[in-house]
């Protein structure tokens, strides 16, 4: 299979919190390693990433977009970028020329807070107003902006909006014993539930967070099929994803708010320093069991503050 490399600098924070996440999120069997000159490198889930002491982080497999997508939030590379001829379409337009269902989540990297996957339908006749909107990627906007463009995105499009509040999460997470087997049943449901609504929606298309095979076999373990299902990094290239990802970071912003006035103190989004501070805080006033209410108990940031 052709390799890939991938380049991209991180802030000396941004490398920190990399390392916390992967540290985190990757299986047991990672292969952590010692490279002259790195602050840590790491083989697993298909590619090898080395971040060094310049900042630099080095991602070579046979989809290191994939990697830079789900933990580095689709970082662009850098232009000595080296790619395979066969590494595929990269960012090319995902365009809006048919109705489709278009999925994605928010809060999967977040301590505090919900878990949220958001679906919309859209079809050629929404693609204008969608540009007009400026509806993008929400990493690419504001707070205050993605609650905005979510409000006109409601009365726009017909929409499905899953939240999971931590509560529920640590059990549904504990009994699904995997987050992307969870993240995958919950853009079933989402899709599903729009796709009985909207049979002229023959095409779906998801932010792609792990193998192909999990989504469509939590698809079809509710009986639901599309003609064409579209799993790709940075999907929010098409405008039906990037309407989803403003409704999920939207919904995942309430959520943390809500998560906020519950436990009487201020929450962070992320999972790096500052949320430790805040855990522990949210301990001081409540114990674990307030914890379990309004963070993901499996991350490794309970380990640090019970």
């Amino acid at each position: 299979m052709a390799q890939t490399t991938r380049v991209v600098k991180l802030a000396p924070a941004a490398a920190k919190q990399l390392l916390e996440q992967l540290r985190e999120a990757l299986p047991v069997d990672a292969e952590w390693r010692q490279v002259p000159h790195a602050s840590f490198s790491v083989k697993s889930v298909g590619v090898v990433a080395t971040c060094y002491t310049s900042g630099k982080l080095v991602v070579q497999g046979a989809d290191p977009d994939l990697f830079l997508e789900r933990f580095v939030g689709g970082a662009a590379p850098e232009p000595s970028k080296v790619a395979s001829p066969n590494s595929g379409g990269g960012d090319a337009p995902l365009p809006l020329d048919r109705p489709t269902l278009g999925s994605d989540e928010a809060g999967k990297g977040d301590y505090f807070g919900p878990l949220v996957v958001a679906a919309v339908h859209a079809t050629e006749a929404d693609a204008k107003a969608l540009s007009d909107l400026g509806v993008t990627d929400s990493k690419a906007l504001s707070d205050s902006r993605a609650r905005l463009l979510a409000g006109r995105l409601e009365e726009l499009l017909d929409h499905r909006v899953v939240v999971v509040q931590p509560a529920d999460y640590n059990r549904r997470h504990a009994a699904a014993g995997n987050l992307n087997v969870l993240l995958a049943d919950l853009h079933a449901e989402a899709l599903g539930d729009l796709a009985g609504r909207h049979p002229d929606a023959h095409t779906a298309v998801v932010d792609r967070f792990a193998n192909e095979k999990v989504v469509a076999g939590a698809l079809a373990n509710r009986g639901i099929g599309f003609e064409q299902l579209i799993q790709v990094p940075r999907a929010e290239r098409h405008a039906a994803v990037a309407a989803a990802s403003i409704l999920a970071r939207a919904a995942f912003l309430d959520g943390l708010d809500a998560c906020a006035e519950a436990c009487g103190t201020d929450l962070h989004k992320g999972a790096g320093e500052p949320v430790d501070v805040a855990a522990r805080r949210v301990v001081a006033i409540g114990g674990e069991g307030l914890l379990g209410t309004v963070a993901k108990l499996h991350f490794k940031n309970t380990g640090r503050v019970l």
